[in-house]
Order: C-alpha cells, then sequence, then structure tokens
C-alpha cells in the first residue's frame, strides 16, 4: 500500500487524537466515503444524461421487465 503524508494543525491533530484511537483508519474511511460520493454523484449525472437522451428504456419496456421481476419472486 502506498503511503501519503499530509500536514494538519496541531489543534486539529490533538482533537482528532481525543476523538479516534487510529487517525490513519479514520482519514482512510473519509477518502473512502468521499470516493463513493463522486462516484454515486456521478452516476446520477449518467443516469440524467441517459434520461434526457432518451437512451434508456421506454416505458413499456420498463413495465414489463418490473412484471418479470415480480413474477420470479425476487
Amino acid at each position: 500500500m502506498a503511503k501519503i503524508s499530509i500536514s494538519l494543525p496541531d489543534e486539529l491533530l490533538t482533537y482528532i487524537d481525543q476523538k479516534v484511537e487510529n487517525r490513519s483508519a479514520l482519514i482512510e474511511s473519509l477518502l473512502q466515503q468521499w470516493q463513493q460520493q463522486q462516484e454515486d454523484a456521478a452516476l446520477a449525472v449518467a443516469c440524467a444524461l441517459v434520461d434526457e437522451l432518451e437512451l434508456g428504456w421506454g416505458s413499456e419496456w420498463q413495465n414489463a421487465a418490473i412484471t418479470d421481476w415480480e413474477a420470479s419472486g425476487l
């Protein structure tokens, strides 16, 4: 795993150390959450473009897929 180094003010480090046991794990978790938010936002934009350009399923196809899914019991 690659290592990175960041600089934070002493007050912030003191605050973090009072709140968590492992600051590296906190930073990793925050970055993973940020990455997921970025991916979700990109997916939302892509879905909006598909809708806008009418590249997705038509309502008839969508209704048929929902009916098939409901009938399958999943």
